[in-house]
């Protein structure tokens, strides 16, 4: 990360943490820093020699100053996660019910039901949620990963002893040791190294190691940029060396990352905030209610019997409009998302993120491992105005290393002779074997990747084959020639080739994906091991986003050149980087036409990478400072190009299709030329532009636009950019894409943005919906999100899209389906949304998706999860059906003792319980007590069959809200199961004496359970028409997606 790159971190992002002023030991000599630190007793002279700081001035300092601990969640922000699930919003439902329960039994001790009532109901309030804090806390987990960056125990030098101590006990002063293997444990000025390299892959991003030295820095070199400054968390790979403790726990860099990173968006999410209205409407409805009631019945009573009034009429009615099931359903709803989530390898830190995700409106996706595989393959090379595919040249090589080892007699490879077929080798010449073997040469020292041991392999054989190019072979092989050796012509089988392709590749060569498959192209022809035994590399520049290329300066070996001893003295710099870029700091080339290769190359897809190398005297390389701006100074001369190729994932095209057909824009970013990320965007039909490359000054209108003219752009550009529905972002850099995350969110849209590096931590921190890709340096990347995707597959994501938004419509059935039994509900409400449709709801969670879900555009940031319709349909449309129904049902028990209605009115004072007086009809017929009860418990009874059963009836009609339940069909098996359980609940409850007792119910007759059918038919009939009339009016044109004006007048008179 270089000084530019820090800059923009600190304005960005941390802009409270400013690195630059408060670190300024890396500037400081060893004199200068014992000065500093006096009491660490460092040795200018010789490092080796400091003392470092008494153990005990060790104690007071950690007394004074703390441990040495990253603390970003203290054991009290865990208490308040775990009390902010308490006091999550659906679930004070279920707290508000427990409490009046506990009033009304206070009020009336004789009311037991309400007792026991109240108790169940705490008991299912802590246990979700417990339950909701562990799944919450276990896919926290699973993205908190700095901790593994922590190391447990390190050596210092304390009173003149080297002594192994726990990390935490580290404090400012310390002289630390470091050894292969071991951790840095805070941020170390180093003041001593022997050919330290440490991992600093959790800052940039980089799987290979950077060399580390003791020497100070000159002023202006940010600490991240300086090389004598070891960051707390980096590993030691290779070498040792001591350093002295300059920050510790929280005030390091990690600390302070980890702090900054840890802190919460700041924003609720969509479902928090459609909860707390949701909850804000319910509560007034119940007060409104309940108020209502409570006067009417106060009026009836003529101000008499008011504490039993009260109860009745206010706490039940209150209690009543309470949906306590409802938080049981969305808490298993979320949890239940949460694991289908997860077996995709996707994690969420909060719960209720999938519903964020669901309402995406812009996916904004990385090139490299979301669209491609990562697994790179140099696939042509350009050079001498020539263009080479990679995989002739390797066979090529092959056939003369072939025909060399039977010259040289060497037959043990050669193992197969089941193929005859020959082949006719034209040689290449021998100028272009020479600037091939300049370039195999830059490719293979400005080079970080590595080539791993090869094992039993005859490696000196191999390397003695392949010390250079192979003097040009002249080959014509014949069936006569075969094994004949002699002259110039010999014969070489495919089987032969097969057996020597196998010994050629039996290397493992490890590193960044691009140096990978250089180093595995270069050893497919040359060895690379030879190449880099003749240079001693004095300096290296390692390649980052800001400054596009790679330069290593070296010294060829004096054993390299024992013709021409003067040539020791000589020095190379060897650059790679961005071609565009390259050539125009190149004062000579090689060849011309460089632009054009270029080009041809991107058009085709291929990501592209340009060779310069140059001779530099010793003086030069003393004031060397790699900026762009001074490489003319030394006269670099341009060689070529290699043309790599990603392979694209599997089915991108599909899920692709899917995402788009959702009303989703999909953006993709990248580092790649215009023109490259084109030819890979239409591969995959990300766009269809027939433009076959883009420039700078670029049609805003184009679907590929050049990431340095996103600074320049007005508003009214912007606009014009982003209303599209797919865009290529190209030569894209960290903080553009924060830029296009803000520019995005300031037109409305919801966006999802995915990243794998620190520096992608701020657009992931930004956007709406952060997915951090696992990978490596990706630990901070995954503190700023608020997804963590395992495996980086688009259908995934696409996955977790479809499954948000199943999550917001079953919730909104469920919804529907849960209120619509609250108007007509009276009494028997506890034991009907506690127990009967808990099972169906939760079932609801599992409905499959419609078949349109993945084909409507995103639902608008203004709806709600309980919108006006929805209420409408629920109390007055669903509602008033079921009231009905129950109402009849109720009353037809009456009417079956040919009790007439007006003798009802205002009879519950004194008949209906058990000291009631004996009743009179006015038509003349007498019921004692005993009677009296049983009729009453029976009507209840009726009423509790009604109410029940047509929500079963109803369960199924909420199933669909586009399309016929027919089309939809039956297949939730876990929604037939728990019809089936609240069908065997009911019967449990109406028909156990025991329990018929607790609920005041009675055996009823059987004629009542005709009263659910008819209602259950005008839902039905109801919701089917609405269904017909959305699916014959709802598609317009070719698209799929619903116009705006038919789904809002489709939301006004449905759910």
């Amino acid at each position: 990360m270089n000084i530019s790159e820090c800059e923009w971190f600190n304005e960005c992002f941390f802009q409270d943490i400013n690195f630059d002023s408060e670190f300024f030991e890396h500037i400081l000599t060893l004199e200068q820093l014992n000065d500093y630190s006096p009491l660490s007793r460092i040795c200018a002279e010789d490092p080796l020699k400091s003392k470092g700081l008494t153990k005990e001035e060790a104690i007071s300092r950690s007394i004074t100053n703390g441990r040495n601990i990253i603390s970003p969640v203290s054991r009290q922000d865990s208490l308040k996660k775990f009390f902010k699930q308490c006091l999550n919003t659906f679930r004070m439902f279920l707290l508000i019910a427990a409490v009046a329960c506990f009033i009304i039994y206070g009020l009336d001790p004789k009311r037991t039901l309400e007792l026991g009532l109240a108790v169940f109901l705490l008991i299912v309030y802590i246990t979700l949620s417990i339950v909701s804090y562990w799944q919450e806390n276990k896919a926290f987990k699973q993205v908190r990963g700095f901790q593994s960056m922590i190391p447990t125990t390190c050596v210092v030098i304390r009173s003149n002893e080297r002594m192994q101590i726990n990390a935490a006990q580290i404090v400012f002063g310390d002289v630390v040791c470091l050894s292969p293997g071991t951790r840095v444990p805070a941020d170390l000025r180093l003041i001593y190294t022997n050919e330290l390299k440490l991992d600093t892959s959790w800052v940039t991003g980089e799987v290979e190691p950077l060399e580390f030295h003791s020497k100070e820095v000159k002023k202006g070199v940010s600490v991240l940029d300086a090389q004598n400054i070891a960051l707390n968390g980096c590993q030691c790979v290779h070498g040792n060396g001591i350093g002295i403790v300059i920050r510790t726990g929280n005030q390091s860099i990690m600390g302070k990352l980890t702090t900054t990173m840890s802190q919460d968006k700041g924003r609720p999410t969509k479902l928090d905030l459609d909860h707390r209205s949701f909850v804000r409407f319910i509560n007034l409805l119940a007060i409104i209610m309940g108020v209502t009631t409570f006067l009417f019945g106060l009026t009836v009573n003529r101000f008499q019997h008011i504490i039993r009034t009260f109860v009745n009429g206010f706490l039940v009615i209150v209690v009543a409009n309470v949906p306590q099931g409802l938080s049981i359903t969305l808490g298993a709803a979320l949890i239940i998302i949460a694991r289908r989530l997860s077996k995709m390898n996707l994690y969420m830190k909060q719960l209720d993120v999938a519903d964020t995700l669901g309402t995406i409106t812009v996916l904004m996706c990385d090139k490299t491992g979301i669209f491609t595989s990562n697994d790179k393959t140099v696939t042509d090379l350009w050079f001498n105005l020539e263009f080479h595919k990679g995989n002739k040249l390797i066979f090529l090589f092959r056939f003369q290393c072939a025909y060399t080892m039977e010259k040289m007699r060497i037959t043990g490879i050669f193992a197969s002779e089941k193929w005859k077929e020959p082949y006719d080798v034209l040689p290449t010449s021998g100028a272009a074997n020479d600037q091939l073997s300049i370039l195999l040469t830059v490719m293979s020292v400005c080079n970080k990747a590595q080539i791993e041991s090869i094992g039993s392999g005859s490696l000196a054989q191999w390397s003695q084959l392949s010390q250079r190019f192979l003097d040009p072979v002249k080959i014509k092989p014949t069936e006569e020639n075969v094994g004949s050796g002699g002259g110039d012509f010999f014969t070489i089988h495919r089987g032969q080739m097969l057996d020597l392709r196998a010994a050629l590749q039996y290397k493992h060569i490890t590193g960044n994906p691009s140096e990978s498959a250089l180093l595995k192209f270069a050893e497919s022809i040359t060895s690379v091991q030879q190449i880099r035994k003749k240079y001693d590399i004095l300096m290296e520049i390692p390649f980052t986003g800001q400054r596009r290329f790679q330069a290593v300066v070296a010294r060829m070996k004096s054993d390299s050149v024992l013709e021409d001893e003067e040539k020791y003295n000589l020095l190379y710099i060897f650059v790679k980087g961005a071609p565009e870029e390259l050539i125009l700091q190149c004062s000579r080339i090689a060849v011309s036409g460089g632009d054009e290769a270029y080009d041809k190359f991107a058009n085709e897809g291929h990501s592209c990478i340009a060779f310069a190398f140059s001779e530099l005297d010793s003086v030069k390389c003393d004031n060397f400072d790699m900026k762009w701006e001074t490489l003319h100074d030394f006269d670099l001369c341009f060689l070529g190009m290699a043309a790599k190729l990603e392979a694209l994932r599997d089915n991108i095209a599909k899920s692709l299709f899917n995402i788009k057909s959702a009303g989703i824009k999909c953006f993709m970013v990248t580092g790649d030329h215009p023109a490259t990320a084109a030819t890979v965007a239409k591969q995959f039909g990300l766009i269809k532009t027939t433009e076959n490359g883009v420039d700078k000054q670029s049609d805003l209108k184009n679907s590929v636009i050049h990431g340095e003219i996103l600074s320049k752009l007005t508003p009214q550009e912007w606009d014009t950019i982003l209303m599209q529905q797919s865009v290529v972002f190209a030569r894209t850099t960290p903080e553009q894409k924060l830029v296009i995350v803000k520019e995005c969110q300031r037109r409305g849209e919801v966006v999802a943005v995915t990243g794998d590096g620190i520096k992608d931590a701020p657009a992931l921190k930004k956007a709406d919906v952060g997915i951090a890709i696992d990978a490596i340096g990706s630990v901070f990347a995954k503190e700023a999100s608020d997804m963590i995707l395992i495996h980086s597959d688009i259908k995934t994501i696409e996955k977790g899209i479809e499954e948000g938004r199943l999550l917001y419509g079953n919730l909104k059935k469920t919804i529907a389906y849960t209120l619509a039994h609250l108007l007509p509900e009276l009494y028997a409400i506890l034991s009907i949304d506690l127990v009967t449709e808990i099972p169906p709801s939760i079932a609801m969670t599992y409905e499959p998706a419609e078949r349109d879900i993945m084909k409507i555009k995103p639902r608008k940031a203004t709806s709600k999860l309980v919108s006006n319709s929805l209420l409408v349909y629920s109390y007055l449309i669903a509602g008033n059906i079921i009231a009905v129904g129950c109402v009849l049902a109720y009353l037809s028990v009456f009417w079956r003792y040919d009790i007439p209605i007006r003798d009802l009115l205002f009879s519950n004072d004194n008949h209906w319980h058990p000291d009631a007086l004996n009743l009179t009809t006015s038509n003349g017929l007498l019921f004692t007590a005993s009677m009296q009860v049983t009729i009453y418990q029976q009507a209840t009874a009726a009423w509790h069959i009604t109410l029940v059963m047509s929500q079963v009836l109803h369960f199924w009609t909420c199933t669909t809200r586009r399309t016929s339940i027919f089309r939809h069909g039956f297949n939730n098996l876990n929604a037939i199961f728990a019809v089936a359980i609240e069908i065997l609940l009911l019967i449990i409850f109406i028909y156990t004496p025991a329990i018929q007792q607790w609920l005041n119910v009675a055996h009823p007759p059987a004629f009542l359970w005709l009263f659910a059918p008819a209602v259950g038919i005008a839902l039905f009939v109801y919701n089917e028409v609405m269904n017909s009339w959305i699916s014959l009016n709802g598609v317009k044109g070719e698209s799929s997606a619903l116009s705006s004006k038919t789904w809002t007048h489709y939301r006004t008179i449905f759910f």
